[in-house]
């Protein structure tokens, strides 16, 4: 019995001694990991703080030490993802930020497995899920979870403009903003992205409403007084948008912000000469304002100065290489100056990052028929149309498409398509009837409907548009009328552009011999070299 005794004795002192030396163990990695915090001057270091305190957790604590090893580890977590979201977060992203977000969002889901209720973490998730490419459900998620755990007036407010963010609904989006505001009355955030909501729903009466809580609440706020000087300028209030407008310059004249703002509201009244020269001024106070060289590029392009349009361009190029209205603004440039292929590219470079944005898909797919590049346009076209199979300008344009193709068949099916949708747009009705009066392929042809269609045409643009009185002339040759087709190919010669001119004459003269006009653009490539561009630079 005795023996039992000493046995069971020395069994307990072993284990309360293992038990010992693994609290040892523990406490020396995590001395360690709180003298690596202190020190700690980069990313690698944070690292090895979560390591050494998580070897310690491993290794074993007591009930304080486990508490406090997590709460190390949590806040080093934290810091991290912070460190990396703050950039991202900034209004001008680095290249890498879809990695750095990546990495931001692993250190934060980390982070909640150990302690779920980190309300901050929560709330810098949403933020990271309201950028591009982020997952919405996870992020209102987070919001409403930020909200749940704070105290906080501000706080909460801050959770429900994070949680408005990710919204896809207006209305919900507003819900959130009204609550945020009702929280947190003076909370100027929250009251500018609800106008933000407003404006961007055309209600620009609320809209004007809120800016100007928002100069209640900072009367130095020239952002909040451009868009409410933008706001009354969509209501038509230019001489109020002007006054508030000088408003800003008068407050910082030496800012570029006012004169862009007062060049923006000269613009939207037509008024383009006034406009050019605060734009000048704003770029001479600050020629890294890329805003000023984003409008002021702009209005060359307009004006088909496309020299001058590069240079602002070229100097935006050196600010913010990432813009996607720098790739825009230069794509429009290449259009005007006919290289559709390079312009296609730059494009379809900007759709990685905005694949849902079926207006460009639409416009690289016609720029790449555009430059003769058939099998990429009708896949770009192709994606537009499954995404929306209720927009006629889809179909119109893959009938278009197919037309300089020579599919005279799979576009005259196109038109019939768009027109389900859309039954006043002159250049759909023009395009439709001509393909049925000048098709070389006889099952295409109808005379009766085009000349129907053509004259439909002609009605909604008021017979002032050229091309279509001679869509009208080539109907009526169709059906052997060619006295009316005379008539109206004589208009369009009367009326015609240089740049259409001698077509024109050549349809008349065709009318005149009694010919009918016939027409493929497909055939009319056939003796042309086809075009390299395997060297070409595109972007």
């Amino acid at each position: 019995m005795h023996v039992f005794k000493a046995m069971l004795s020395l069994a307990v002192l072993l284990v309360v001694g293992s038990f010992l030396l693994a609290d040892e163990e523990g406490q020396m990695f995590l001395d360690q990991a709180t003298e690596a915090k202190l020190n700690a001057k980069n990313f690698q270091d944070l690292e090895e703080v979560i390591k050494l305190a998580e070897k310690a957790v491993e290794a074993g604590l007591d009930e304080g030490g486990k508490e406090f090893a997590i709460q190390l580890i949590t806040s080093t977590l934290y810091q991290r993802a912070e460190q990396l979201s703050n950039p991202l977060l900034s209004g001008r992203p680095p290249q890498q930020w879809v990695e750095m977000r990546r990495l931001a969002l692993s250190d934060l889901g980390k982070l909640t497995k150990y302690n779920d209720q980190f309300a901050d973490a929560h709330l810098l998730i949403a933020k990271l899920q309201a950028l591009p490419g982020g997952t919405r459900k996870t992020g209102i998620e987070s919001a409403s979870k930020a909200l749940e755990l704070y105290e906080d007036d501000e706080q909460q407010a801050n959770a429900l403009i994070a949680r408005a963010a990710l919204r896809g609904d207006a209305g919900e989006k507003i819900t959130d903003l009204t609550k945020a505001i009702e929280v947190d009355e003076d909370n100027s955030a929250a009251v500018t992205a609800r106008a933000a909501v407003y404006s961007q729903q055309g209600d620009f009466e609320q809209a004007a409403k809120d800016f100007r809580r928002v100069l209640e609440l900072d009367g130095d706020d020239v952002l909040a007084m451009s868009a409410l000087a933008e706001a009354l300028a969509q209501q038509k209030e230019f001489d109020q948008a002007i006054k508030i407008a000088n408003q800003a310059v008068e407050k910082q004249p030496d800012a570029s912000a006012g004169y862009e703002l007062r060049a923006r509201i000269h613009l939207m009244q037509n008024d383009i000469e006034e406009g050019k020269k605060d734009l000048d001024k704003a770029i001479e106070i600050n020629p890294k304002s890329d805003g000023a060289l984003l409008l002021r590029a702009n209005v060359a392009l307009a004006e088909n100065r496309l020299e001058d349009a590069n240079k602002d361009l070229d100097a935006l190029q050196q600010i913010n290489p990432n813009s996607p209205q720098l790739y825009l603004l230069r794509a429009g440039v290449l259009e005007q100056q006919g290289d559709y292929y390079r312009a296609a590219k730059l494009l379809e470079a900007l759709l990685q990052f905005l694949p849902a944005d079926n207006e460009m898909r639409i416009r690289v797919a016609m720029d790449y028929s555009m430059a003769e590049e058939f099998e990429s346009a009708i896949k770009q076209i192709n994606v537009a149309i499954e995404r929306n199979k209720e927009d006629w300008i889809g179909y119109y344009s893959r009938a278009d498409i197919y037309l300089s193709m020579g599919e005279h068949a799979k576009a005259v099916a196109d038109y019939e398509k768009a027109y389900e949708y859309n039954q006043t747009h002159d250049n759909l009705l023009n395009n439709w009837a001509w393909t049925l009066a000048t098709s070389d392929n006889e099952e295409v042809r109808n005379g009766k409907k085009s000349v129907e269609l053509a004259l439909k045409a002609c009605e909604v643009s008021e017979y002032k548009k050229p091309h279509i009185l001679s869509t009208l002339g080539a109907a009526y040759a169709e059906t052997g009328d060619f006295e009316n087709a005379k008539k109206w190919a004589k208009k369009a010669v009367e009326i015609g552009r240089d740049d259409i001119q001698e077509h024109l004459e050549l349809e008349l003269k065709s009318y005149e011999d009694g010919k009918p006009w016939r027409e493929n653009k497909a055939k009319e490539r056939e003796d042309k070299p086809p075009v390299d561009r395997s060297k070409l630079k595109t972007i």
